[in-house]
This record gives structure tokens, sequence and C-alpha cells, in this order.
């Protein structure tokens, strides 16, 4: 799986927006997918960023099989005097996002299947 590093003032972290980190916000926050459409346009509650940053924090460790153990408190602590942060993390979910407009994921197409 792939995955970005984000820089949080002197922390790296793995950060990924693949559909376990959209579904793990949507549960999270009660988002439907016309609101994940929201993202883009940045129309998003201040609360409702940080849970989608540390839903792409948490994606990210799974994808790096890395532990994750911090709250969410701890997470949206570290960007206390790094503000500019929180746009990069959004540059990589709007990165992630236009991968997948364009098709550039992983998924492969189907093979049809031989008939007997």
């Amino acid at each position: 799986m792939n995955y970005e590093i984000i820089e949080i003032g002197e922390n790296n972290f793995p950060m990924r927006f693949g559909f376990t980190a959209l579904r793990k916000y949507s549960r999270k926050t009660g988002a439907t997918l016309q609101d994940l459409n929201k993202l883009s346009t940045g129309e998003i509650t201040l609360n409702d960023a940080f849970i989608l940053i540390y839903c792409g924090i948490e994606d990210g460790h799974r994808a790096a099989k890395k532990e994750f153990r911090l709250s969410l408190d701890e997470v949206t602590d570290l960007f206390d005097g790094n503000m500019d942060c929180v746009q990069q993390a959004f540059e990589i979910l709007g990165r992630s996002m236009s991968d997948d407009e364009r098709g550039n994921g992983k998924a492969k197409k189907a093979k049809k299947s031989k008939k007997s």
C-alpha cells in the first residue's frame, strides 16, 4: 500500500487517505458519500478536519505496518505551532483523491472467466 510522510514539528508520520481512512472518518463524523465530495472544497469544520487528518495518519501507519497509539487529542496537539502542516495534510488528501479520479490506484482490471 502506498503512503506519504508528513512532518509535523519534529515528528514524521506515514499518511494515507485510502477507503479505510475515509470509512473511519465517515463513521466518526456521520459524513455521507455526498459529504465526502465537500472535502476538496474545504467545506469542513475544524473538528472534522482534525478527525480526517487523524484517520489519514492512522491509515498511513496501517499501510506502513507500524504501530499507532496516539489519540485524536494527542495528534491535534502536534499541530500547535505547526498549522502549516494542516495544509500539507490536505495536499496529501488532494493528491490521493486526484490519483483515484485518474485511475492511478492499484486496482487491476477483472479478467473474464473462461466458459466451460
